[in-house]
């Protein structure tokens, strides 16, 4: 009976829990870019196709680096020198925004 208890438990538990709404992207970077209005910095990673995104609708296929983050300046840094050297990045998006959450360079 435990076990069943247990098992109801974690079942509704799970059906309870919110979706996931950040997933890992890992590729080259394709282009790094500046939007029109001056203070949005975009991306695009080869072999990972976005579309529908909202953090700059003018290029709704590119991620976008949050200017708000403390790590934003660092993230720019890693960008360029990911780009620079060709090598792969993976990044932690809002699946539903295309905003960074996260980011690192794989080994």
């Amino acid at each position: 009976m435990k076990k069943f208890i247990r098992f109801a438990a974690a079942l509704v538990l799970c059906m309870a829990a919110p979706m996931a709404q950040a997933d890992w992207h890992m590729g080259k970077i394709m282009y790094v870019s500046i939007g029109y209005d001056g203070s949005t910095i975009s991306f695009r990673l080869q072999g990972v196709p976005r579309s529908g995104c909202t953090c700059y609708p003018t290029w709704d296929t590119n991620m976008c680096l949050n200017r708000s983050r403390v790590s934003f300046k660092d993230e720019l840094a890693l960008l360029y020198s990911v780009k620079a050297r060709d090598r792969e990045i993976a990044v932690n998006i809002d699946e539903s925004s295309c905003s960074v959450i996260a980011m690192y360079e794989p080994d």
